[in-house]
């Protein structure tokens, strides 16, 4: 019996993990949903020319990359208490940052184009090379990998861009922390590197060393995650509202959109302020799924988006050309011509075209919808085969 009790809880721990994983990734979706379905000749998050509707709908994704990186730390750190083997865990975190590196440059950026007229370096780009580094950290005290992680996180925006340009070149330095167009052929191809790599690895690092919490009893891993979590969110409120660092943009008081610019923070790369703002709840968020999941284990919706969380690389893999094929068909029916919205300038959108909020919405569960079902089937694959190489996808 005790040992059923002692089963359950890890179960409940991994579990909590998985949940927060899988809606994650399903917010993820409405942001991608968003890009080919709703596309604006504007920024969402200028709140110059956005509403409040437009600045929220891209707002809430922005927790999705930090904390599926951060995440991904805790995950590593878990796996070595399972597998009790530096050597197996910096195998596995190589091999595995090597997989994603190349799904991100192959079939993620086709899905994108479904063609090659560019390398865009996104957010399974910087979780590959993070696993790369982790790969090195983990041989390091972790005292050592904890004061490297807060370090990088927190003085990374006092980093002088164009002095580290002229110290490392301008290309590397923008694959490291300035977004930005790196040609390759004179014929206009080349990488844009939307996720420079600092600071996420640093992110992941730093799950991993909060991987100890998942060691310790409910009752304390939740008092930990809720403290980690409000400094966090008090941190943000300092940082935001007095000292003014940690974020390029300076928030200051205005009539018009005050409230909406007080969360409007940098995310390429991600800002001090911007961690704070998405990890922090985060967290708190982790130790109450934790606590109610007991509550609602039998509801669909549970179920689904836990199913969701256990195969993250599967939906992955499987929304962009999706939503992208289906985008497609929608346009060609609709404006006689298949339209790709992130690949042509505005100017080049067919002039009946408005982006329509209540479409996105609409189209966001859909495909939520019809894509839980094969991520079901492989999941169930998954439990019924133990190849370990299942684990990559």
């Amino acid at each position: 019996m005790n040992q059923n009790i002692v089963q359950r809880k890890k179960q409940n721990r991994i579990q909590s993990i998985d949940l927060l994983r899988g809606l994650i990734i399903v917010i993820m979706a409405l942001d991608h949903t968003r890009a080919f379905w709703g596309k604006t000749a504007f920024e969402p998050t200028d709140l110059t020319q956005a509403d409040a509707s437009w600045f929220f709908t891209r707002w809430i994704t922005h927790f999705c990359a930090p904390l599926f990186v951060f995440l991904s730390g805790i995950s590593a750190y878990l796996y070595y208490q399972k597998c009790q083997s530096k050597t197996q865990l910096r195998n596995f975190l190589l091999t595995r940052g090597l997989w994603i590196i190349f799904l991100e440059i192959t079939i993620i950026n086709f899905s994108w184009q479904f063609a090659y007229y560019a390398i865009f370096v996104q957010v399974l780009w910087v979780i590959g090379w993070s696993m790369i580094i982790l790969a090195l950290l983990i041989y390091l005290p972790r005292t050592w990998i904890l004061g490297i992680s807060l370090i990088v996180i927190g003085l990374h925006n006092a980093i002088d861009d164009s002095w580290m340009t002229e110290l490392f070149g301008e290309n590397a330095w923008k694959l490291l922390h300035v977004q930005g167009w790196i040609p390759i052929s004179a014929q206009n191809f080349g990488v844009f590197v939307m996720y420079p790599l600092i600071p996420w690895f640093a992110v992941m690092s730093l799950g991993y060393i909060l991987g100890d919490l998942y060691l310790l009893n409910y009752q304390r891993r939740k008092q930990y995650l809720v403290l980690f979590g409000a400094f966090c969110i008090l941190l943000f409120s300092l940082l935001r509202l007095v000292i003014d660092y940690g974020d390029p943009f300076v928030w200051t008081y205005s009539v018009k959109n005050s409230f909406l610019e007080l969360f409007n923070t940098s995310k390429y790369p991600p800002s001090l302020q911007f961690l704070l703002m998405t990890i922090g709840p985060g967290l708190i968020v982790l130790a109450l799924l934790e606590k109610y999941q007991s509550k609602f284990e039998e509801h669909k919706l549970y179920q689904w988006i836990l199913t969701i969380g256990k195969v993250p690389m599967f939906f992955y893999l499987l929304h962009v050309p999706f939503i992208n094929f289906s985008a497609q068909i929608y346009t060609w029916l609709k404006f006689d011509r298949a339209v790709n919205f992130n690949l042509v300038p505005p100017n080049s959108w067919p002039q009946e075209y408005s982006p329509n909020l209540l479409v996105v919405y609409l189209v966001w569960v859909a495909i939520v919808f019809v894509l839980y079902f094969p991520c079901r089937k492989y999941s169930r694959f998954k439990q019924q085969n133990k190849n370990p190489w299942l684990s990559y996808i």
